[in-house]
């Protein structure tokens, strides 16, 4: 049984993954991988494919076809969404020609109202939860680089009702295209640890424009604050998170160089598009709509707001 699945764009996270899908899918005729790009990018995957260059080799890959026109793929069997979070709707609604009512939307972005926000737009379709650990980024047009040893992509449904044996197949897929993949029963709970990780620390070196280092010497009582906020808010919705979540997060920045920064940081340095919204101004946002006090949250995300 042939098998499509897309990737719409074609970055760190969609370049690795979808890379390495379609180098599988290249020895498999069964499996054909699609990328969704555009500008350099896609011209250079066109003329001599995707470059993935791991921490001790690298590689070529050629998908099956790589365009801009999502009319030119028809619908797919797995749809991977991962541009930006600020990007989602309107990707979603250029992407309409891939999705039919078989398609599963596999959202790989960053943020715990992903599901819900594709759900708005396509109440009858099938999303997964899904989330992903990887330093990877686009270097160069035509080229991904992968930073760390591990990666690890996570995926699922909380709908009881979804099938089983679809998600066993992906899941095989995955993990026969070489991708540290898991289908957990709590996914869920998953993205909200994730969530918690990046939002406190997108936020306080984005607040302070500092590295992770440094806030880390400076202000880790920040992380103590914004955490407790965004626990009240994690409980209200009815995600039991770890009792030592907060310690979780600083063992884990920690263990970063002092001089990495956040994705979030980055993009304010150079002045770029943020997922300030996504990773800052839910909490907010959340706080607001559940009567639960966010003052901390409240005060870094009217900062940044100020110079975004």
């Amino acid at each position: 049984m042939s098998i499509k699945i897309a990737f719409s764009g074609i970055g760190g996270v969609g370049g690795y993954y979808g890379g390495m899908l379609a180098k599988h899918g290249e020895q498999n005729k069964d499996i054909n991988v699609y990328f969704i790009s555009r500008g350099e990018n896609l011209e250079l995957i066109r003329k001599q494919g995707l470059e993935i260059k791991l921490p001790h080799s690298s590689q070529i890959v050629h998908p099956q076809l790589a365009t801009d026109k999502p009319t030119e793929i028809g619908p797919v069997d797995y749809l991977f969404c991962t541009t930006k979070n600020y990007d989602l709707e309107d990707n979603i609604r250029q992407l309409a020609p891939l999705i039919d009512s078989k398609t599963v939307i596999v959202p790989l972005l960053n943020g715990v109202d992903v599901v819900d926000r594709i759900c708005d737009l396509l109440p009858q379709q099938e999303v997964w939860y899904a989330c992903v650990y990887i330093g990877a980024r686009l270097t160069a047009p035509g080229l991904v680089s992968l930073f760390t040893e591990r990666e690890r992509l996570w995926f699922g449904s909380s709908n009881p009702n979804s099938d089983r044996k679809q998600q066993e197949q992906l899941l095989n897929l995955l993990l026969a295209a070489g991708i540290g993949a898991e289908n957990p029963e709590d996914i869920v709970l998953r993205i909200w640890q994730k969530f918690f990780l990046i939002s406190l620390s997108a936020t306080i070196t984005s607040y302070y424009d500092q590295s992770i280092g440094e806030v880390l010497e400076y202000h880790s009582e920040d992380y103590y604050l914004l955490g407790a906020e965004l626990k009240a808010i994690a409980v209200a919705k009815g995600i039991c998170l770890p009792t030592d979540i907060c310690e979780q997060v600083l063992v884990a920045q920690r263990k970063m160089p002092y001089k990495e920064t956040t994705s979030m940081h980055t993009d304010f340095k150079k002045g770029n598009r943020t997922e300030l919204e996504t990773l800052t101004g839910y909490v907010v946002k959340s706080g607001k709509d559940l009567g639960l006090s966010v003052a901390n949250y409240e005060k870094m995300y009217a900062k940044l707001k100020s110079i975004s």
